[in-house]
């Protein structure tokens, strides 16, 4: 449900998921789970894609897989390889990423991907630049903690939990910039601007004394603070200033991206951006042209563009907002219906067992993607997935994680640091499905705080 990674058991009855408990790991979420992640499982059940669909005088009519393959590969003949894009969603594993880039570069001949939906800033160069450094555990360690631009008790409840016992055990001072509202422990907000971050790297504000004098400081940045114009700006400044006062060392890095979705350390592992030198956002400029007449949509649900006249294609597990504009839909499978692997936002790579299997005749997306490359005659390379789980292991191998890169100095940006609402019970398809998700929200929002929703 987050990019915590928490370890989980799945009970099952046949088919469905009665329930979801945890699993302990001391060094990600003990003994816990957030709500979301224990509640949210009666959405497997509902609104499963369980058959290939076309849309036909506008409606959407059920096909054989048969049928619906063909009439991809037949649109996909008229398109220039720059005119084709293809978008992640929150929960795609790397199995289904690593043959959706495959099967883009390799069959379709494009590099037009994206795991970012939107335009947050990012810096692929090395693997720091996007996990969380300190690691979970670390958190009990630290004896300062800057919050930017983040509620992690919305993004990541298990990783706010452990915060809350460091304040209760160490009484480990916080500070934020941006408000995030109740976080369930004291903290000190110093500002909302960029001002703040420039008269930090200066060595004005009140608060760098404190960062001297700590052991262990941890800054974390969310999403919110890299959204646009201002993300370069934070990032590659607060990170310098790190560097330059020996706060980024073999023994302790207090560099933290508190990123939200399941896939997206991941994905940047395996590549899945479109950025160059001069433009993080060129996929994104691209889009905004109207420089894509086809879009792939690997589970993508809260990607939000103006369809326009532009071909759709949604594979994924249930009918939610990228089924509802597709023009094919190809059923995939759940998490907890295939074996596979994910990357947390610490960078450590997990495996899922399948618990249960598929409705109808959805299959696991590698596969999809296999048997396309098969009909096109342009194979992907792997036939199983032992294959496959080879290649991503290669793949993520080769990142460089040692080398400190220095972007130079980065004109400042004036602007304020709000945070994006988040509906907390609503973040992905799964939930949106969910009955008892549903319920929570409508209780919720009883007790809305600062634009969000407050969370237990």
């Amino acid at each position: 449900m987050d990019a915590v990674g928490s370890n989980i058991r799945v009970d099952t009855y046949g088919w469905e998921v009665k329930r979801v408990l945890p699993r302990i790991n001391e060094d990600i979420n003990e003994e816990w789970i957030s709500d979301k992640t224990r509640y949210a499982c009666d959405g497997l059940l509902k609104q499963r894609l369980d058959t290939p669909y076309i849309r036909e005088n506008g409606k959407l009519e059920k096909v054989s897989w048969n049928k619906a393959l063909k009439l991809l590969i037949s649109k996909l003949k008229f398109l220039n390889p720059n005119e084709i894009a293809g978008m992640v969603g929150d929960l795609a594993d790397l199995e289904m990423v690593y043959s959706f880039k495959t099967f883009f570069e390799k069959s379709l001949g494009s590099k037009n991907y994206e795991c970012r939906q939107d335009r947050v800033y990012i810096n692929p160069k090395e693997r720091m630049n996007y996990v969380f450094n300190s690691s979970i555990n670390g958190i009990e360690d630290s004896d300062l903690i800057i919050l930017v631009g983040t509620n992690p008790r919305l993004e990541a409840t298990i990783l706010n939990l452990r915060i809350r016992k460091s304040y209760i055990k160490n009484k480990t001072k916080i500070y934020s910039i941006g408000d995030p509202g109740d976080l369930t422990y004291p903290y000190e907000n110093i500002g909302s601007s960029t001002s703040v971050i420039k008269e930090i790297a200066s060595g004005s504000h009140k608060i760098n004394e404190k960062i001297k004098n700590s052991k262990k400081p941890m800054i974390i940045i969310g999403e919110s603070a890299l959204y646009g114009k201002k993300g370069q700006y934070i990032f590659e400044t607060l990170k310098n200033f790190l560097y330059k006062n020996n706060l980024i060392n073999k023994d302790w890095k207090a560099f933290n991206i508190l990123t939200q979705q399941a896939s997206r350390v991941g994905s940047i592992d395996l590549g899945v951006y479109s950025i160059n030198k001069n433009d993080n956002f060129s996929f994104f400029d691209k889009l905004d042209n109207d420089e894509f007449k086809f879009i792939y949509l690997l589970g993508a649900d809260n990607f939000n563009f103006d369809k326009k006249d532009k071909f759709i294609v949604y594979q994924g597990s249930h009918g939610d907002k990228g089924a509802e504009i597709a023009d094919i839909i190809f059923p995939g499978a759940a998490y907890t219906e295939k074996n596979g692997l994910f990357v947390n936002l610490e960078g450590k790579m997990q495996n899922t067992y399948k618990a249960s299997y598929p409705p109808g005749d959805a299959r696991e997306d590698w596969i999809i993607f296999k048997d396309l490359a098969n009909m096109m005659k342009k194979p992907l390379g792997f036939n199983n997935i032992s294959q496959l789980k080879e290649n991503i292991i290669n793949s993520i191998q080769k990142k460089n994680n040692i080398e400190f890169e220095d972007e130079g100095s980065i004109n400042y940006v004036e602007e304020d640091i709000s945070l994006k609402p988040i509906d907390y019970y609503y973040t992905n398809p799964i939930a949106r499905a969910s009955k008892i998700m549903s319920e929570c929200r409508q209780i919720s929002k009883k007790y809305l705080f600062n634009g969000t929703e407050k969370a237990s």
